[in-house]
């Protein structure tokens, strides 16, 4: 079943009724400090299970307002030695035809368009993306930190959840693709919220996404992470990456800085990408897709949480 933005369900919760923009949250909203504890319910304009109060506010439950300090342990494997084959060093095969709705980057459409259809969350969705990804199939679920937290792109933020990466009100094993663009840099504590995304996804379920490696610093970012970083990080978080890839360039990202905003920066931004790519082949004994790589302002990613697939 597919949710579209207007939908809404009534649900009769003990002190009353509330209505919730998605409907499918409450098969899959917990208690963010014991996700795998009792479902959450509806009463009255809150959410009950929750070990603190959980507002609903125009169908969005809030878990950030007023949820209360917590603790986490994790483990860390020291020395962290896990190194990328060159197969995970690739970029996946070239979208073929990629509709025009889909503004996202292409490579993702054919990976989310394939695989196997489900709940996909958005994390860190800022204005919300649910029409890039209903049409495929998905039962959308937007969240973020706040309830617009990119004031000035124009429109109401369309948001499912409020809700922090490192402490999701999701249960295990629930939902089949998390999509993360541009969220890791921005965390204070990346392989926390890692771990948390591998233990919402199901089996052979997809994180997507994309993060800072040599992009400036910008909206209070803190976590940029080189190729090996990011294969490390979520190596030990307990997923499988399949591709970590370079996304846009350093010149392209900076080309405003670079060419002092002259006209068609933008375009000098990618010939100098090109140029610098072709001039490699002839140049040192590094292949152009390694220097692309250690000169990314963005690097992507694709992985999976091992196990069978349900």
């Amino acid at each position: 079943m597919l949710i579209s933005p207007d939908e809404v369900l009534s649900v009769k919760g003990d002190a009353g009724a509330a209505t919730l923009k998605n409907p499918r949250l409450l098969e899959i909203l917990c208690d963010p400090d014991s996700p795998d504890g009792v479902p959450l319910s509806v009463a009255g304009d809150e959410l009950a299970g929750a070990g603190f109060r959980v507002p609903v506010t125009g169908g969005i439950p809030d878990f950030v307002s007023f949820a209360p300090a917590a603790h986490r342990t994790i483990a860390l494997n020291i020395p962290a030695t896990a190194r990328p084959d060159r197969g995970v060093l690739t970029e996946p095969r070239a979208a073929g035809r990629v509709p025009s709705y889909f503004t996202e980057a292409t490579w993702k459409y054919p990976i989310i368009e394939q695989h196997r259809k489900g709940l996909l969350l958005d994390v860190g969705c800022g204005q919300g993306h649910r029409e890039l990804y209903a049409p495929l199939g998905y039962d959308y679920v937007g969240l973020d930190v706040s309830f617009n937290s990119r004031q000035g792109y124009g429109g109401e933020a369309d948001i499912d959840i409020v809700a922090d990466c490192h402490r999701l009100p999701i249960r295990s094993g629930t939902i089949e693709i998390v999509n993360s663009t541009a969220v890791f840099e921005h965390l204070y504590s990346p392989p926390l919220a890692a771990r948390e995304i591998c233990r919402i996804l199901k089996p052979g379920g997809l994180l997507i996404g994309s993060c800072s490696f040599l992009e400036g610093e910008h909206f209070d970012s803190q976590c940029h992470y080189s190729h090996l970083g990011l294969y490390r990080m979520l190596t030990d978080a307990g997923l499988a990456v399949r591709h970590i890839f370079p996304g846009e360039s350093l010149w392209e990202m900076h080309s405003g800085e670079l060419y002092f905003s002259a006209p068609f920066n933008k375009a000098l931004g990618r010939i100098h990408r090109k140029l610098f790519a072709f001039v490699t082949r002839f140049v040192g004994s590094e292949t152009p897709e390694s220097r692309l790589r250690r000169n990314a302002a963005i690097l992507c990613f694709i992985a999976e949480k091992a196990g069978e697939t349900v």
